[in-house]
């Protein structure tokens, strides 16, 4: 019997709709709001000035994470401290906080040191927090987003909670992450990873395959491998895509791992709408419920994700990670490269997705899942 889904339906927004929902909704009133977002180099980090309007920006409570990565390069902070004060301008009570992604020993603490920050907020007489993930690491950006689901999941009466990017896969790809060198569970996400009770259950891995990364998964991939040697790997390609062929070019460049390294029958390629969280989380939910049931008898069914490509489809990969609890095993970038030519040159092409996770549109302030 299929199980009830949280997110369905689901309050959701893409492209011109996302943004005049946006607008409409900041025009209301009543509406006192809490915005987290990254003061990062990344182009998009500013994207957030075109939807506020003037009235809300003076009242707007406004938490600009800077993350701090090791050694980085003097042009990505530049672009980080412009990005930092254009939205310092804009918003009187934005405050910034930098959070140190690596502990001196080199551990991974992003994660946990976003949680932590959220923690401290308080949301007395909030009535909506905002979340954009255009300029955060889903390293520190998902962790702060199951805070608050968490919290309010509890049982705790309080605010919406949203989520939001600017979607644009050239940007993406114009970045280039330097790769620590440990693999785990994202802060939060580690689901059933390391547990007895776990230790039987077959493992199904899902990568979302992205240009460039075949490095990153191919480690994962090895540590899966030493828990499990007949891991099962069913790859996430984005079609629809912006650029049709893209699929295409994801399996040219992943071929010797598609068909020798993971061993990956075509008919266990997943395909998903590149601009569509929504797609994806139902894919995954769907191969979830059919595998609970062929492996129920026999240790059970682990399905690990692993979502690298582009903020939409990752933030499916969010959804049904909350929902049902699985890991997302993370390579940490402890630093990046951009190209910032290209990401100047297709700013202009981004396109909102906005998805409204929890509180009133649901008929709760709470956000549980109905039963």
């Amino acid at each position: 019997m299929t199980r009830t889904r949280r997110w369905e339906p689901c309050v959701n927004h893409r492209g011109a709709h996302a943004a005049s929902f946006l607008q409409s909704y900041f025009a209301q009133r009543d509406r006192s709001l809490l915005f987290i977002a990254g003061a990062g180099f990344d182009p998009r980090s500013v994207r957030l000035l075109s939807l506020v309007p003037d009235e809300l920006r003076k009242t707007a409570r406004v938490i600009l994470i800077r993350e701090e990565r090791p050694n980085p390069a003097s042009e990505l902070v530049e672009r980080a401290n412009r990005n930092r004060d254009q939205l310092v301008a804009a918003f009187p009570k934005a405050e910034e906080h930098p959070i140190q992604v690596f502990a001196r020993d080199n551990a991974i603490i992003g994660g946990r040191e976003g949680a932590k920050l959220m923690s401290t907020q308080p949301l007395v007489g909030l009535t909506d927090i905002f979340v954009d993930m255009s300029a955060l690491s889903i390293g520190v950006g998902f962790p702060v987003i199951r805070h608050f689901i968490d919290l309010l999941a509890s049982g705790h009466d309080g605010p919406s909670v949203h989520v939001f990017a600017c979607h644009n896969p050239q940007i993406d790809e114009a970045v280039s992450a330097n790769p620590s060198d440990t693999v785990a569970p994202i802060h939060g996400f580690r689901g059933g990873w390391g547990l007895d009770e776990k230790s039987r259950a077959a493992i199904l891995w899902m990568p979302q395959l992205a240009r460039g990364k075949t490095g990153i998964l191919n480690r994962i991939f090895q540590l899966l491998r030493n828990v499990q040697e007949d891991t099962v790997v069913c790859p996430i390609l984005p079609f629809p895509a912006l650029r049709p062929r893209l699929a295409d070019e994801l399996i040219e460049e992943f071929a010797d791992e598609l068909q020798r390294a993971w061993s990956v029958d075509v008919r266990d390629l997943v395909y998903a709408d590149e601009k569509s969280p929504l797609d994806l989380y139902r894919t995954i939910l769907r191969i979830d419920e059919a595998r609970r049931r062929v492996f129920q008898s026999v240790g059970g069914s682990q399905i690990i994700l692993s979502p690298l490509g582009s903020k939409a489809l990752s933030l499916g990969a969010l959804m049904a990670a909350l929902e049902r609890d699985f890991t997302i095993l993370h390579v940490e970038a402890i630093g990046y490269t951009l190209d910032g030519t290209l990401a100047d040159a297709v700013t202009a092409s981004d396109e909102l997705v906005h998805i409204w996770l929890s509180g009133d549109a649901y008929g709760s302030r709470s956000g549980k899942e109905a039963k």
